[in-house]
């Protein structure tokens, strides 16, 4: 056991932590790409043992906490690691009765973890679950309003409202819950739901992550998720999964993919996005799977593969438009064009953009020639030369467009 971790490593990079988060987990200012989003995740413990890794769902820098500190200052060749690890210790001015306590308070941590972990549910305990919740709740006209702005009718959004698209409800958090267990539903290991410091079940609907669910079905029809699409974005995210991985018998919910509609021929569209995929499928009558981002490479790959046994030969890319931008500076973004040190009339920003979402399609690209399927692109909104004319950016966006 290392007398050290990622936190400790972070420290000694200067990299900032941002607020929220546990000693198990939280979000940090990337120390690659700069994102200040919390798009950035240091994860001590996972599943109460030791994890020490890193993921930025914006650049996909990934790694543990020894390529950290060897990529960030600089260390290569084959001993690279072990010159980090001696690096850090050194640092830290470790003697040996600190690296004793440094190992006992790890240890305590990791105990501390396990104990609070609930054993994840099977799907099919979180599907029977999530059917009798949303029988429990509605959706606020707030959020219907919401809806109708984006482009959908009255009657879409009931479609949506039947599959699961309500509203949460801070206020009956614990009574939600009681309701649940009477209806006979095992609460422990279905994500988003905990015990508090009452000793009371609580699902975590809180002011705070307030707004309207977004379900996630897979393609065996199963409701395994929800991500909430939050009132009031927080550091910048629109969305948040209905989670209670930190909480006393919670659990993450992962990253499920889902599928919007149903196969009726072996075409299936793929996007970023649980919500954009089921409003594109809505209006079109066409299947859609919703990767809830474009760097999750694993559950997508999984949903494909089963996909292919249904019968799907022909995968469609869908995601934003981005991936056609033009690179060309028109100082839109403020704060960071005053800092800009592009040339040649480039913004740096928009191809960092560009890259990180051509990066994604690529993968599913790569996917798909491993499945044996056939993968096409599609673009709308672009010009003459097949740049995107930046009008309409999501597949969502263009299909829901007024006519």
């Amino acid at each position: 056991m290392t007398p050290f971790t990622i936190t400790d490593v972070g420290t000694i990079l200067g990299i900032e932590r941002l607020p929220g988060g546990d000693e198990a987990s939280y979000n940090v200012v990337c120390p690659f790409c700069g994102d200040r989003r919390g798009k950035c995740n240091f994860v001590v413990y996972k599943e109460g043992e030791m994890a020490n890794i890193y993921h930025c769902f914006h650049c996909d820098a990934a790694g543990n906490m020894l390529t950290l500190y060897a990529d960030l200052t600089g260390l290569y060749g084959t001993e690279r690691y072990k010159e980090a690890y001696h690096e850090i210790q050194r640092t830290l001015h470790f003697g040996v009765r600190e690296q004793i306590a440094k190992k006992l308070e790890i240890h305590r941590q990791k105990k501390k973890q396990k104990e609070s972990l609930a054993k994840p549910a099977d799907y099919e305990r979180r599907d029977h679950t999530y059917r009798e919740l949303i029988t429990l709740l509605r959706l606020l006209p707030r959020h219907k309003q919401d809806l109708l702005k984006r482009g959908l009718t009255q009657q879409e959004i009931a479609n949506m409202e039947n599959a699961g698209y309500k509203s949460t409800s801070p206020e009956e958090s614990v009574a939600i819950a009681r309701k649940l267990i009477k209806r006979g539903c095992r609460l422990e290991g279905v994500p988003g739901f905990f015990v508090n410091y009452q000793g009371d079940w609580e699902i975590s609907f809180y002011e705070k992550n307030q707004g309207y669910l977004c379900p996630v079905w897979t393609d065996e029809g199963l409701l395994v998720a929800f991500q909430i699409r939050l009132d009031n974005p927080f550091q910048k995210r629109k969305y948040v999964w209905l989670s209670s991985a930190k909480m006393e018998k919670g659990c993450s919910p992962g990253s499920p993919v889902s599928l919007s509609g149903t196969l009726k021929s072996p075409v299936v569209y793929v996007t970023e996005g649980v919500l954009k995929a089921e409003a594109a499928s809505q209006r079109t009558g066409q299947p859609y799977l919703g990767n809830p981002g474009v760097s999750n490479y694993k559950e997508l790959e999984l949903s494909l593969n089963r996909l292919k046994k249904q019968g799907v030969k022909v995968v469609i890319e869908a995601n934003d438009m981005d991936k056609c931008m033009r690179l060309d500076c028109d100082h839109v973004y403020k704060e960071i064009c005053e800092k800009c040190k592009g040339s040649n009339g480039e913004c740096p920003k928009k191809r960092e953009k560009r890259n990180h979402i051509r990066k994604g399609c690529l993968k599913l690209y790569e996917i798909c020639e491993k499945l044996d399927l056939i993968c096409k692109r599609a673009v709308w909104d672009t010009d003459d030369e097949g740049y995107w004319q930046e009008n309409y950016k999501g597949i969502d966006d263009w299909e829901l467009r007024e006519l």
